[in-house]
């Protein structure tokens, strides 16, 4: 019990021991810190006395190396004030002047005014005036001569139209003769300048290379496989092919590709042109070997056609080509009339087309494009019926071209009647093109066929006592007797061979026929010799 009881006393004792030692450590931190509180105080106020006399020292030292500045700054402000204050008493200045000004213009124009009702006033007394007098003039007018007043006023107009309508003639008259005098002359200027402007060379392609055999080697090694060959090269490009096979000796080279479409025909020249160069290296060449050759050698033709098209477009600077008509165009490479290249033969008359539109004020890339199209349809003849003026223009007209451009086309063969200035363009560079030296060439055959057919058709009518053909065709000069044909006839014979020439014969340009009417005068001298004298 004791022990119990010394126990909790020691614990008592030791609990007081710990609270008042607590007590005093806690009384001693908190007068450290107020000691430590005051020293920072002061510390504080002490750095606070140190930056404001170092702000003050600053704000002087700032103070002077502006002060000058700002001085010249005021002095400035005042000045500026100054000026705005004489520049206020100037302009309050104009505004008064300008005020009475507008006052004195005001009086000015009320006075006017006044005056101008006054004389508007007398004008309308002096037109009711006029219009009495006018009226009894008018009354008494038509009581003295009896006539009605629309009568009158037709006949003076009759009359003004009669003059108007006679002077309207002697214009019409003086333009007509002086069209006469100088257009021709003009007209002719005008083609040397375009023809002599033409930069580019003329093109002297002359036709598709036919195909041939190139040795008899090759005819062997090809016969041995003929009908397996033919019946692919057919199948692909779509030609007839016949070869010879018990061929003259010196015809065994000879390959004939028959077919109307130039296309078709350069597929099958370069097919045979490939297997021959195959055969000449000893390739062994299976059917399928062929098929595929062939096929590739379509598709490259596909594309430089179409790369063709695209050229001849770009060359004459044109936009907006339909895909399609591109493509005819490209295809037209290898088509030729009268051994000229249709497709050379379309950019130069484009080109001629533009320079003709220069010089007369018509639209130039208008002009291009109709000349580039005209003979578009020759790229199509073989496989639709017509001429290939009214063939090309039904193919561009299903393609959007605009309407003058189409009748251009139509027009250039005369399958409708040129009525546009862009017809007449593109038919004279058509000409220009095909007509000048060395563009068109014909066979002696053919040649030789329109010379006998103008010899025929000449000698059908009475009185023709021989023909001659010159100008390489192009004049067909007729000598007829004079006894039997005067000069009426002669005339009447001309138009007659000219027209028969136009229904029966097919041919480029223009024939020229000339009628001769042949009078032979002979006279007898009799002689004398020097005896007889």
């Amino acid at each position: 019990m004791y022990l119990l009881i010394g126990t909790i006393s020691g614990i008592c004792i030791i609990s007081i021991i710990f609270y008042l030692i607590r007590r005093q450590i806690i009384k001693d931190a908190e007068t450290e810190a107020q000691e430590i509180l005051a020293e920072a105080q002061e510390q504080h106020r002490l750095d606070e006395e140190e930056r404001k006399e170092i702000q003050q020292e600053i704000e002087l030292e700032c103070w002077s190396q502006v002060e000058e500045s700002h001085l010249l700054i005021e002095q400035k402000c005042e000045d500026l004030e100054l000026t705005l204050q004489q520049k206020k008493i100037t302009h309050d200045e104009k505004i008064k002047n300008a005020r009475s000004l507008l006052l004195q213009k005001e009086n000015s124009l009320r006075d006017l005014s006044i005056k101008q009702s006054a004389q508007q006033s007398a004008i309308q007394k002096l037109t009711e005036a006029r219009q009495q007098i006018h009226l009894s003039y008018k009354s008494s007018l038509i009581q003295k001569t009896q006539l009605v007043e629309s009568e009158v006023i037709q006949q003076i107009k009759n009359q003004i139209i009669e003059a108007a309508q006679n002077d309207a003639n002697k214009a019409m008259e003086w333009q007509e003769n002086e069209t006469k005098d100088f257009a021709e002359q003009k007209a002719k200027r005008i083609l040397a300048l375009c023809i002599d402007r033409f930069h580019k060379e003329m093109s002297v392609e002359r036709g598709i290379a036919a195909s041939h055999f190139p040795t008899p080697e090759v005819r062997q090694k090809f016969s041995e496989q003929q009908k397996e060959f033919l019946s692919v090269i057919q199948g692909i490009s779509g030609c007839d092919i016949y070869i010879d096979d018990n061929p003259d000796p010196d015809r065994w080279h000879q390959i004939q590709i028959i077919g109307y479409d130039p296309v078709r025909r350069e597929l099958t020249r370069r097919i045979f042109d490939r297997l021959f160069r195959d055969l000449e290296k000893m390739r062994k060449i299976t059917p399928q070997d062929l098929q595929k050759t062939c096929e590739n050698l379509k598709n490259e033709l596909l594309n430089q056609i179409k790369r063709d098209g695209v050229a001849i477009c770009k060359e004459l600077q044109l936009q907006n080509i339909h895909p399609e008509i591109r493509q005819v165009m490209g295809s037209l490479r290898y088509r030729y009339s009268y051994t000229q290249n249709q497709y050379f033969h379309c950019a130069e008359v484009g080109w001629f087309a533009g320079q003709l539109a220069q010089e007369i004020g018509v639209d130039l890339k208008k002009a291009r494009r109709s000349g580039m199209l005209h003979d578009l349809g020759k790229a199509l003849d073989h496989e639709l019926d017509g001429s290939h003026a009214v063939i090309g223009a039904d193919f561009i007209a299903a393609r959007q071209e605009q309407e003058d451009i189409i009748h251009a086309v139509r027009a250039h063969h005369y399958d409708v009647q040129p009525e546009a200035e862009m017809d007449f363009l593109v038919i004279a560079a058509d000409a220009i093109s095909g007509g000048r030296p060395g563009a068109r060439r014909s066979t002696i055959e053919t040649y030789n066929q329109k010379v006998s057919g103008l010899q025929e058709i000449s000698k059908r009518h009475k009185g023709v006592t021989d023909v001659f053909v010159l100008n390489g065709g192009r004049e067909c000069r007729v000598l007829v007797n004079s006894r039997v044909v005067d000069d009426l006839g002669a005339l009447k014979i001309s138009e007659q061979i000219a027209k028969t020439i136009e229904e029966e014969m097919q041919y480029p340009g223009q024939i020229k026929v000339v009628v001769v009417r042949e009078t032979v005068v002979s006279e007898n001298t009799m002689g004398k010799s020097k005896q007889d004298r």
